[in-house]
């Protein structure tokens, strides 16, 4: 089922508003798309209706914000990020209450952001509805 672009408030305190903004820091609203293709690769589309500059990273700016993997377990991927010079940047978060599709982000050593999901976007996102 298609439900579109899902519409955050930077100062709710869904689920979903508080995790963006451990993630984003401090933002206005954002629509975010997801989308994967059949073969697994996942696409995010983040876009600011705000567009004032923010601490780094910067989403708001065109082209790269983060990739990411997927691994099951995502504290011992992020402690290996960090035991060689990268940095666990986020808590590990729990995507929708009650349920086992767990994410984080960590910096690399040349400060790039990597998203770690246990799952993939499909799994995780289909039939979700509103976050």
């Amino acid at each position: 089922m298609f439900h579109g672009p899902q519409q955050v408030d930077g100062d709710e305190d869904t689920q979903i508003g508080v995790l963006c903004r451990d993630v984003l820091g401090d933002f206005e609203s954002a629509r975010i798309a997801h989308l994967t293709t059949g073969n697994g690769v996942a696409v995010e589309l983040f876009e600011f209706d705000d567009l004032e500059a923010f601490e780094e990273p910067d989403p708001k700016q065109p082209g790269y914000f983060h990739f990411c993997v997927i691994d099951p377990n995502i504290e011992e991927l992020a402690a290996k990020i960090d035991e060689r010079g990268g940095e666990h940047h986020t808590d590990v978060w729990e995507l929708f209450p009650g349920q086992e599709y767990r994410m984080t982000y960590c910096k690399d050593p040349f400060g790039n952001l990597v998203e770690i999901y246990t799952h993939s976007h499909e799994r995780i996102y289909s039939n979700q509805g509103d976050y």
